[in-house]
């Protein structure tokens, strides 16, 4: 079995309620990493806006207006969203302030109502070139075209922009360049920022230019929500994890061996006779000859002096750790390679740009619009699905650290006397750690599972946007998607890559002293505490350390196992010496 680590071998070994136990909560951990992130949520506001083509004289008094063809235009575009009803229909609304005010600006009174901003072209095409429009609404685009007789109206179009269109802002672009494929999300703000004339395509095909814009301004309106069927999830799978631990805690009176020290105790209290004889024996000589019944006589101790840490851990730990990690590092690399020429920037020029749409915000800009979610689960699934793969991969690599820890815990019996630490300590003996290893490596590596955990969190993320239709009276749609920010996922790559620097770098310390290296192998703990017949009383309790104590009982040669401190004395000072890596002898 495996001593101090998770380990899926140990669950086949123990009894079938403590296994109930723990798949109840194996299994209740998958529904919180998927849901428990998402179940507090921001919603984004976006407004859905009317986009009259006027003329240039159009707020002039004089000007050619048919008010007939505004108001069947007008009738037609502005239909309630519920209802179905057009603009003078019974039942419509068209008593607000915001219909008034924009029927005013439609007939070409009251230009200068507060509630319209006069704009600059290149201001105007600034606020509006995204695909979430939320602080802006009805906007009047001011041409360079006066009405006369070939022009008898100063209305030149009216149409509506949704806030749900695939592409929202291909208003801005002239025919001729967005057929081109040559438009971009910047192109056009950029263009008109250097002094370029902004053209727009008139429904008849003509391309005239942009002079000015008039502005509805309006309050944004983000939320913050949470999901009742979420929360309800996230709480009965708590209430389970909370019920398994209190049943474990009420009903376990067994001794466990969940540290070094617990099985250290346990085989030197009752030693185990299938592994006598072999005091030698470490991780490797138990998988590779003693499960296989092969030679298990008395033999001599090859000594390799002092080991590196990372040899108390299995290769198939390793192997696992690293695959798993690269795959992660580099299927997200790839993704991020992906939305970042997605999103028209660069890895080395536009690090500013990417800081300044922060971590975790809801924006226009960055929002997986190419898949179509149907409803918050689907989505809400999607966003959270990295914090399970994380999950699993921080439990690969805090084994890591665990098999090292054990290791180096190991190599201290055979440097000098030491007690044990157990986890229901006895008189002369210490109790565990809380965090299972040293608070010197427990608490960094805490930190760094909470910091990745957030990061992700803010690296994809659920994203609902709430469209509000021209008026702001209902909502006319509501998006939901997963958002994601390329800064944050850049500080998770790098977090991850320094991790795995820092357990190669932990793996190439030095152990204390030289002694045998059982790793988690509870039958290499086992065999090198076989005690001298009557020593075995006077060991529990004690300080103990780990060497030569000369010739074993009817063996005819000298054995390994632990003694104490007073069974220590000058006659042994060439076992001490032994222990220290710097002799040989024949066991």
């Amino acid at each position: 079995m495996d001593i101090g680590v998770p380990s899926v071998r140990n669950l086949f070994r123990i009894k079938a309620e403590r296994r109930l136990l723990w798949i109840a909560i194996g299994i209740t951990s998958i529904p919180l990493h998927l849901l428990y992130n998402s179940a507090v949520y921001t919603s984004l506001a976006a407004n859905d806006f009317f986009l009259t083509r006027v003329t240039s004289d159009h707020f002039d008094l004089g000007g050619y207006l048919n008010a007939t063809e505004v108001f069947h235009s007008y009738r037609w575009t502005s239909r309630n969203a519920t209802t179905g009803k057009e603009y003078g229909d019974i039942g419509y609304q068209t008593d607000s302030h915001d219909t008034q005010q924009f029927t005013s600006m439609l007939e070409g009174h009251n230009a200068s109502t507060p509630s319209y901003q006069d704009l600059t072209p290149s201001r105007c095409a600034n606020l509006y070139n995204r695909d979430f429009v939320s602080n802006r609404r009805n906007l009047f685009l001011i041409t360079n075209y006066t009405s006369n007789s070939r022009f008898n109206n100063t209305l030149l179009s009216l149409q509506i922009v949704q806030g749900n269109e695939s592409l929202p802002t291909s208003w801005m672009y002239p025919d001729s360049l967005f057929e081109s494929g040559r438009c971009d999300g910047g192109m056009i703000t950029s263009m008109v920022a250097k002094g370029h004339p902004w053209l727009v395509t008139l429904s008849t095909g003509e391309e005239v230019e942009v002079s000015g814009c008039k502005s509805e301004i309006t309050d944004e309106k983000c939320k913050v929500q949470f999901s009742l069927g979420i929360m309800i999830a996230v709480i009965c799978c708590n209430l389970v994890k909370a019920c398994a631990m209190i049943i474990t805690v009420v009903r376990s009176r067994e001794p466990t061996l969940v540290t070094l020290g617990d099985a250290i105790d346990s085989f030197l209290r009752i030693p185990d006779p299938t592994t006598r004889g072999i005091c030698f024996a470490d991780r490797r000589f138990i998988d590779r000859e003693w499960r296989r019944g092969w030679r298990t006589g008395p033999r001599q101790w090859k000594q390799m002096g002092v080991q590196r840490w990372w040899t108390s851990v299995s290769k198939t730990r390793w192997i696992t750790c690293n695959f798993f990690f690269a795959i992660a590092i580099i299927a997200t690399a790839v993704l991020l390679k992906f939305r970042l020429y997605n999103d028209g920037l660069n890895l080395k020029t536009d690090i500013r740009s990417m800081w300044s749409r922060g971590f975790g915000k809801v924006n226009s800009v960055s929002l997986l619009k190419t898949i179509h979610f149907r409803n918050i689960p689907e989505s809400v699934l999607l966003a959270n699905l990295p914090q399970t793969i994380l999950s699993f991969l921080f439990l690969t690599y805090n084994s890591l650290f665990t098999c090292m820890l054990a290791g180096h815990e190991w190599s201290l019996l055979g440097h000098n006397h030491c007690t044990l630490r157990v986890t229901s300590p006895r008189p002369g003996q210490r109790s565990t750690y809380w965090l299972q290893v040293p608070y010197t490596y427990a608490i960094p590596l805490m930190t760094l599972s909470g910091l990745l955990h957030w990061l992700t969190s803010q690296s994809i993320f659920l994203a609902r946007v709430e469209v509000s239709d021209q008026f702001g009276w209902e909502i006319s749609s509501t998006i939901n998607t997963v958002g994601y920010s390329c800064i944050a996922i850049i500080f998770v790559l790098t977090l991850c890559i320094l991790a795995l620097l820092a357990a190669g770098g932990m793996g190439f310390n030095s152990f204390s002293a030289e002694i045998t290296t059982v790793g988690c192998c509870s039958a290499a703990i086992s065999a090198a505490c076989h005690s001298r017949g009557a020593d075995a009383e006077g060991i529990v309790g004690k300080k103990v350390r780990w060497g030569d104590v000369g010739y074993g009982p009817n063996q005819g040669v000298k054995h390994l196992t632990f003694r104490v401190r007073r069974m220590w004395g000058s006659q042994y000072l060439g076992r001490y010496i032994l222990g220290r890596g710097e002799g040989r002898n024949d066991l």
